[in-house]
């Protein structure tokens, strides 16, 4: 899940959630981009990154949609596997022990923000790569010890540092490539998900 300006927050709907429940459903994001000057860059980088990210999530796995609905992302908790899917309907396995950076280094900031009715906290993660600021709210939640061994993309580190609270705006900064990409949640839906909704799609084969 990652990515940037000052946007207007609070817009969208949302479905009721139990505060001592944790999360199943969709969250519905946008995309904008800048350059490191913040010029506005999105309808350059939005043929590669997209527009749009329709995130579901369990207390054990997690699948992501672009705005054109299809797929790009899988991860399944039982086997701790990621798949990563390209427009030519193949898709890359990759086993979630993978570490993607040597450093995990978490800041706690002093900012706030509402987000969907909901009051978010601040930190900034930086990478080897990436500085990341995510706004989250301790009431939406997963049960984050299920994604324990998910070192790829240091997701296991954040859910433990928040405890599983999944973040609902999102800004990442690459100053190599050049781009700050932010990610706002628009609408957030509670919804029950099995098991079978996080199988490898047909139609796909596997990279080599």
């Amino acid at each position: 899940m990652k990515k940037i300006i000052l946007l207007l927050l609070g817009i969208g709907t949302i479905s009721a959630i139990p505060d001592a429940a944790t999360f199943t459903g969709k969250i519905q994001y946008r995309y904008s981009f800048t350059d490191l000057q913040g010029n506005d860059i999105t309808d350059k980088a939005a043929p590669l990154l997209g527009r749009e990210q329709h995130y579901f999530v369990s207390d054990s796995n997690y699948k992501s949609y672009d705005e054109t609905n299809t797929i790009t992302q899988l991860y399944n908790s039982r086997s701790n596997t990621y798949f990563g899917f390209w427009k030519d309907k193949t898709a890359s396995r990759i086993d979630a022990l993978t570490r993607t950076s040597q450093q995990y280094k978490v800041t706690r900031l002093n900012k706030k923000e509402k987000i969907l009715g909901y009051d978010c906290v601040a930190i900034q993660v930086e990478t080897d790569n990436t500085s990341t600021i995510y706004y989250y709210s301790p009431r939406l939640r997963i049960d984050y010890k299920a994604y324990a061994k998910h070192n790829f993309g240091e997701w296991n580190n954040y859910l433990e540092t928040t405890r599983g609270a999944l973040s609902l705006k999102y800004i990442i900064t690459n100053p190599q490539k050049g781009y700050v990409w932010t990610v706002l949640a628009e609408k957030i839906t509670a919804m029950k998900l099995n098991a079978r909704a996080f199988e490898f799609p047909q139609g796909y084969e596997l990279r080599n």
